[in-house]
């Protein structure tokens, strides 16, 4: 099933570019934190919290420590899998 948040609602496009990023820092072995995040897209906090929270309500990703700060997030199985459909 696909869903709404990747594929027909506003600001789909961006959400997949930051499962994308999210995907990039778990390689690399290096944080991936909602700072980090907001400067490589030139958003502010909150514009990408609020993806970010979408995405959390849906399963795609998770926050690593819930209520820290910095906020750390790291892509669920459902991200992953979420995430190779858009690689084919």
């Amino acid at each position: 099933m696909k869903s709404i948040l990747f594929y027909w609602s506003k600001g789909a496009g961006m959400r997949v570019k930051i499962l994308h990023e999210i995907y990039k820092c778990g390689q690399g072995n290096e944080p991936c934190f909602l700072s980090k995040l907001a400067k490589k897209f030139k958003m502010s906090h909150v514009a990408l919290r609020k993806h970010l929270e979408l995405m959390v309500e849906d399963g795609f990703v998770e926050e690593i420590n819930p209520d820290g700060k910095p906020v750390y997030v790291k892509l669920t199985e459902k991200g992953l899998k979420t995430l190779k459909e858009f690689k084919k």
